[in-house]
């Protein structure tokens, strides 16, 4: 089925929650496919018993959640279904069970505050029309939002992931907070968007940290964020926030380097030097976007540095050309045609830039003497950045 199918309720048979929860009382297993819940499904009144789990001491003294969860031994399969109920409940449950809710729609405002996942929890295609609420929960298996929506705020702060966890194309149209959270394995949020702010402050990525291609029309705040795995990339990221961008890549350079990666961290180090440049004002943003953003490309590539040095030399081989600013030394015969004059004045333009020197030639008047002075001043400095530049890429 298509992943809107939720949203045409002709399709989707009506079942009250009170069927699910009596199966869940009972230890069964819950499984439904394009079914439409309208009742409240709150697990709290339920008596289920209780196990001991884990939780840190901010989650006991501040979020205030119990040591006691209630134990949850179905597996829950609930997809390309949709609830209507007011309320949806399942926090501070300890979930035996796997837990899938792909391609589901939620139409408020779901807790799962406090919950233990103990298996694989997969929320792919997901909707959350309200937001959701996964405030100190933990996804002791792998955990799978790909492409999941949140049109609310999403709130996953002190949550605790201990597997793979994967926000891959999600869409975050409100707040979105992992402040504090615990990221124990890889994590991927390459395509994800997030329209709003996103706090990932304090939050420890202890594995490697993707957001390839992420959208960040907020800003993202990662004061006292801990990077700890070998990659972390912004690659190909957007970022509206100029500040942002110059600290994320920043980080990721850093992180890049320490391990090795030297082709990664450099492309960072060039996007985080182009954040710092976008908060400059206007007269030294622009000269510096043309002179040592594109041309110099910051000091990380050299082929382009080479290009614009050949390109500047053929330009300045045009304006001795138009007027005979040079004595041609060479017979025209020994040249190819028909553009053997401008061969020699590009060939006098490499020399001045090169060396500096006229290589015998002489100039036709005082003003082609100023534009070779110019041309050596500024071939010269580009020679010396080309060489600078290959060292600092090449032989590191």
């Amino acid at each position: 089925m298509m992943a809107e199918d939720p949203e045409n309720e002709a399709l989707l048979r009506e079942i009250p929650a009170s069927e699910i929860l009596d199966k869940i009382q009972k230890g069964e297993p819950v499984e439904y496919d394009h079914v439409r819940i309208t009742d409240d499904l709150d697990l709290s009144n339920l008596d289920l018993p209780t196990e001991h789990v884990a939780r840190t001491e901010y989650q006991i003294k501040t979020l205030e959640l119990p040591e006691e969860s209630k134990v949850v031994s179905s597996k829950i399969k609930i997809t390309n279904s949709k609830f209507d109920a007011k309320n949806v409940n399942l926090g501070n449950n300890l979930f035996k069970g796997s837990i899938n809710f792909n391609n589901t729609i939620f139409c408020r405002y779901p807790y799962f505050r406090g919950a233990t996942f103990s298996k694989y929890a997969e929320f792919r295609g997901t909707t959350f029309r309200g937001g959701a609420n996964f405030t100190g929960a933990t996804f002791s298996g792998d955990a799978d939002f790909i492409k999941v929506t949140f049109n609310g705020g999403a709130d996953f702060g002190e949550a605790n992931f201990n597997g793979d966890t994967n926000f891959i194309g999600a869409t975050f149209s409100g707040y979105a907070k992992f402040i504090c959270t615990i990221f124990q394995e890889d994590v991927g949020f390459s395509g994800a968007t997030f329209s709003s702010n996103v706090g990932f402050s304090k939050a420890t990525f202890r594995g490697n940290a993707d957001f390839i291609g992420t959208t960040f029309i907020g800003s993202p705040s990662l004061i006292g964020t801990k990077f700890e795995g070998d990659v972390l990339t912004f690659r190909d990221a957007t970022f509206t926030s100029a500040v942002s961008q110059e600290d994320g890549c920043r980080r990721a350079k850093n992180v890049l380097e320490k391990n090795g990666n030297r082709e990664e961290a450099g492309y960072h180090f060039y996007r985080e030097m182009d954040g710092k440049r976008k908060q400059k004002p206007w007269y030294i943003r622009y000269p510096e976007y043309i002179f040592v953003q594109l041309i110099f490309g910051y000091g990380v590539h050299p082929f382009r540095l080479m290009f614009c040095w050949f390109l500047v030399a053929l330009i300045f081989a045009i304006f001795y050309s138009v007027n005979g600013g040079i004595t041609g030394k060479l017979p025209a015969s020994s040249l190819p045609q028909p553009w053997s004059y401008f061969v020699e004045c590009f060939y006098f333009s490499v020399v001045t830039a090169v060396t500096p020197g006229y290589g015998k030639y002489e100039l036709t008047s005082w003003v082609y003497q100023v534009i070779a002075s110019a041309e050596a001043i500024f071939g010269t400095f580009m020679w010396a950045a080309f060489i600078a530049t290959f060292a600092r890429k090449y032989m590191r």
